[in-house]
């Protein structure tokens, strides 16, 4: 079993060499450790501290992409580096590293193809009330939509099978924490929480959150982007049906003299929400094929790694 540990990291030079020599080189059923650094266009000395520190790999974006591309940037390397788990951590040290077996674990044994490490699942650390309060609205937002209770669906501690591993499709470059989440569980892969320490420096600024406004604004649209990607007939079909009812509505109650709708405008409503129907079909086909061309590329990618 191979289990490769994927840390991203931006202007990381004063942690990274810490929390890779914090990071255990010996769990009991895994036959190699590998530490895999994606440098997203750090400006300052990260590359060479994850070297000092011992990471086995370091792949470097030319320019800042975002974590979320630094994400895919770091599945798309543990693939190639034959990984059975992987497992990412921030790399501001703010996880308790030596928990990383307890997330390898139920993957190990087969319970599941994701281990989120909660930071509220047992207590609430110290946080700013407003990231907390915040992490509580997004957490409730996606576990509404996929149907599991979660309470922590922005930590960066998680641990991901290989199955789970071949399949991830995360687009946008921003962020992937509620991203990720909703692919694979849309995609019948079973998720749990297991409750992680963490250590908050309050005095540091976040690379993702940034401004609080603007994050929630963000995530709210990879939230809904993730829905229409995954379940285009629900979305579409519900936005058309939406349309249609206005539509008809408008008919009903120019016909009864209650207020004076234009018919173009009615008629106009109930077609788009037709339209808007279709779409979802059409969407529903494209995201499928394109979804059966990510993972054939994937497998690919493993095949031929292997061969080398």
């Amino acid at each position: 079993m191979n289990l490769v540990i994927l840390i991203p990291a931006y202007n990381e030079e004063s942690n990274i060499e810490k929390v890779i020599l914090n990071l255990p080189r010996k769990i009991l059923g895994i036959d190699k450790t590998q530490v895999l650094v994606i440098n997203d266009g750090s400006t300052d000395r990260t590359v060479e501290f994850a070297l000092n520190g011992g990471a086995d790999k370091v792949v470097s974006h030319k320019t800042n992409m975002g974590v979320g591309a630094a994400f895919m940037t770091g599945i798309r390397n543990a693939i190639s580096m034959q990984a059975d788990i992987v497992l990412t951590i921030d790399a501001d040290s703010q996880f308790d590293s030596n928990q990383i077996p307890e997330l390898v674990v139920p993957i190990l044994n087969s319970q599941c193809d994701v281990v989120i490490g909660s930071r509220f699942l047992k207590e609430v650390p110290k946080i700013p009330k407003i990231k907390l309060i915040g992490n509580k609205i997004f957490t409730k937002i996606v576990s509404a939509v996929l149907g599991q209770r979660f309470t922590d669906t922005q930590t960066g501690l998680r641990a991901y099978s290989k199955n789970a591993l071949m399949s991830i499709s995360v687009v946008n470059e921003f962020t992937y924490t509620q991203e990720v989440l909703i692919d694979l569980k849309f995609k019948g892969f079973k998720i749990i929480e297991v409750p992680v320490r963490v250590t908050f420096d309050n005095k540091r600024k976040s690379r993702v959150v940034k401004n609080v406004f603007n994050y929630s604004y963000r995530a709210l649209a990879v939230i809904i982007r993730s829905i229409i990607y995954h379940r285009p007939i629900l979305a579409f079909g519900l936005f058309g049906l939406f349309l249609c009812i206005v539509g008809i509505g408008a008919k009903l109650l120019t016909i009864y003299n209650i207020l004076s709708v234009s018919r173009g405008l009615s008629t106009g409503l109930i077609i788009l929400g037709a339209v808007s129907f279709m779409l979802g079909l059409f969407a529903n086909v494209v995201f499928k094929r394109q979804a059966f061309t990510e993972k054939d590329i994937r497998h690919y990618m493993r095949e031929s790694s292997l061969k080398d």
